[in-house]
């Protein structure tokens, strides 16, 4: 893939999350010049926007299919021809436990920037969508980031700034989008870009995309059922 067409693949998932919104109550925003919505406006923007997060990873896939043409399946390995599954699963499982410890550790060390009420962010949306966002998401997304990291190692990237910036463009992605993919803020963005250099180097590591899919699967889920409790725990005590 060119050099070109993998700056293209790179900012594709930014752009589609950006573009892809509900546009009629930004629509309204605009019409009354207002940056933040009514409060029950804004709540069925999430109500409508939430599934629109499955539409951006349709338009996601066509887009790659777009940029890379026929030799784009071909060229990412999803699974490994000759090692055995618990190759796969085993380091999987602990990326995804330790990412989801590192992000227990930062949520104490600056409690503002993780657990603030507008970050409540999980309680909002049915658990079912949540959960098929996550599970549709998670190949997808790894799916994005081989062909990213593929094709920029291809054009004389380094595997470390392959890496990085796939893992910028992959936090922009996550925050951009009304409603966005994760809670919005600084931290949480900041922690992105964490989370998607651990799982680009997953998939440099391990050659294939089920290992980081099983990774982002197991973090994103934990955090979702983690945020929902405190949550719970904290209205309990109010």
């Amino acid at each position: 893939m060119s050099e070109f067409r993998s700056y293209m693949a790179l900012a594709a998932f930014p752009i589609i999350g950006l573009l892809l919104f509900d546009w009629w109550n930004a629509g309204w925003a605009i019409e009354h010049h207002a940056m933040v919505l009514p409060p029950e406006m804004a709540r069925q923007r999430e109500k409508v926007g939430r599934p629109l997060q499955l539409v951006k990873y349709g338009v996601l896939l066509l887009a790659l299919r777009v940029i890379g043409s026929n030799r784009l399946w071909h060229m990412i390995p999803f699974t490994p021809r000759s090692n055995p599954w618990v190759t796969l699963v085993a380091p999987g499982i602990a990326a995804g436990v330790l990412l989801l410890a590192f992000r227990n550790l930062l949520s104490s060390l600056f409690p503002d920037a993780f657990l603030s009420p507008k970050n409540e962010y999980f309680v909002r949306g049915s658990v079912n969508l949540w959960l098929t966002v996550f599970l549709v998401g998670a190949p997808v997304e790894e799916f994005w980031r081989a062909v990213c990291i593929s094709g920029l190692q291809q054009n004389d990237h380094s595997a470390l700034s392959a890496d990085m910036l796939t893992a910028i463009a992959f936090s922009i992605a996550h925050q951009t989008g009304l409603p966005s993919r994760v809670a919005p803020g600084l931290g949480i963005a900041s922690f992105e870009v964490v989370v998607g250099l651990m799982l680009g180097a997953l998939f440099m590591w391990s050659g294939n995309v089920v290992v980081p899919c099983l990774a982002s699967v197991i973090y994103y889920v934990a955090s979702f059922f983690l945020d929902r409790r405190r949550t719970a725990e904290s209205t309990a005590h109010e």
